[in-house]
């Protein structure tokens, strides 16, 4: 192994390790097959630049690896592994389980220790392949159940100390009753028992009575309620109307704004008004900051401009707010497509239909994105489906001239 391809091995790995952050939370099972896909692109560019070949890929490159020994036989099971978890996390019907999320970190590492000459990680502990969401290992560790230790009694106030430290109730004095008028240190029985119904001082089942500061503070919680004023039922059905009208006013009045500012922007968008559509727009976005239609358009009048970048970070905004919303997948999806990024694109498309399985437009475009992927075959078929539109361009033979369709 040269060091010219062992630096360029690392450099194309290291590319993707901010990948690796992502399985230290919960995963659902769409991210974790974007992430398993994304870290076998870097491993797989990793591998080119070791072998030296850029031709060759999947199980080629990895038999191409090992014939000249430059990883290891247990490294090339786990590769292998891993690459058997990329191409089901890159069925679009499957979902990643946990196993195939420990198989992608296990492939990274063994990868990472065949360039670094380090031992590899080993996982200690084989995954459910019937878990469908990718669970990092460290939250998934239990204590052991132990049993709570049973109550202990409350001593009584006014029984004297033992040679222990404890209480000591002598035998004659358990089973007496109590007798005579009632007083504070010694109400009759049965007469108070604290709250949640369990056994106290103050029960029948104990002599003794209740302590003079458990009725001093009963006797304050009552005079407390007898000093807070006590209004009638109309007067407090009253006070709840006025309560609600003013809040509907609240939301209605901040909603109402919001919306309008959105029609405005859509109207001024259809008669070709660019810049009177960004600022109604933009004070939608201030009207209501949780709302992520707004960012959409925004996002949909830069990508018009040619302006990806700007796009993509007003669809990042829009996705954080609402992470199903089906616009956002969509224009996500077109924005990576212009990018020429088919399979980020293909991923965004494929979570825009999951979500609005009657999005032509998304259909189409996944269609799109899998004749660019080279699986024509699956592309027809999403292209058919959708109907007529501008993805049906995508089924003529792709020039250097003619540009991707929007």
């Amino acid at each position: 192994m040269s060091p010219q391809n062992s630096q360029a091995a690392l450099t194309a790995l290291n590319g993707v390790r901010p990948v690796l952050t992502h399985f230290e939370t919960p995963r659902a099972a769409e991210d974790l097959a974007a992430d398993i896909i994304d870290l076998w692109t870097g491993a797989e560019a990793s591998l080119q630049a070791l072998v030296g070949n850029s031709s060759l890929t999947g199980q080629q490159l990895v038999r191409a690896a090992r014939q000249a020994e430059l990883i290891t036989l247990d490294q090339a099971h786990a590769l292998l592994e891993f690459l058997a978890a990329r191409d089901r996390a890159n069925r679009t019907s499957y979902k990643p389980t946990q196993a195939d999320g420990d198989a992608a970190l296990e492939g990274f590492r063994a990868l990472e220790s065949a360039l670094s000459g380090k031992a590899p990680v080993i996982r200690a502990t084989p995954s459910s392949p019937l878990q469908a969401a990718y669970t990092p290992r460290s939250s998934q560790k239990q204590q052991p159940y132990q049993p709570s230790p049973p109550p202990q009694p409350p001593p009584s106030p006014y029984a004297p100390p033992s040679a222990g430290g404890g209480y000591r109730q002598p035998p004659a004095y358990a089973g007496r009753r109590t007798s005579g008028p009632p007083t504070i240190e010694q109400p009759p029985p049965g007469s108070f028992t604290p709250a949640g119904g369990g056994s106290s001082v103050g029960s029948s089942s104990v002599a003794g009575g209740v302590g003079r500061s458990h009725v001093e503070h009963a006797l304050a919680a009552a005079e407390a309620r007898r000093r807070w004023p006590r209004m009638s039922m109309p007067v407090m059905v009253g006070a709840a109307v006025v309560l609600l009208f003013i809040v509907g006013v609240y939301f209605a009045f901040r909603g109402g704004s919001s919306s309008s500012g959105i029609t405005t922007g859509i109207d001024a968008l259809k008669n070709g008004q660019r810049e009177r559509a960004r600022g109604e727009f933009a004070k939608a976005v201030k009207g209501d900051p949780n709302a992520a239609t707004p960012h959409v358009f925004l996002a949909r009048i830069s990508r018009d401009e040619g302006d990806l970048a700007s796009a993509r970070a007003q669809l990042d905004t829009a996705l954080r707010l609402e992470p199903k919303n089906e616009i956002a997948l969509r224009e996500m999806g077109l924005v990576l497509f212009a990018s020429k990024q088919y399979d980020l694109a293909r991923r965004f498309f494929v979570r825009a239909v999951q979500t609005n399985p009657q999005d032509r437009t998304a259909q189409g475009y996944l269609g799109c994105a899998l004749m660019r992927l080279g699986r024509t075959q699956e592309g027809t078929k999403f292209i058919s489906n959708a109907g007529n539109g501008a993805w049906t361009s995508c089924l003529q033979p792709l020039t250097s001239t003619a540009p991707p369709p929007l």
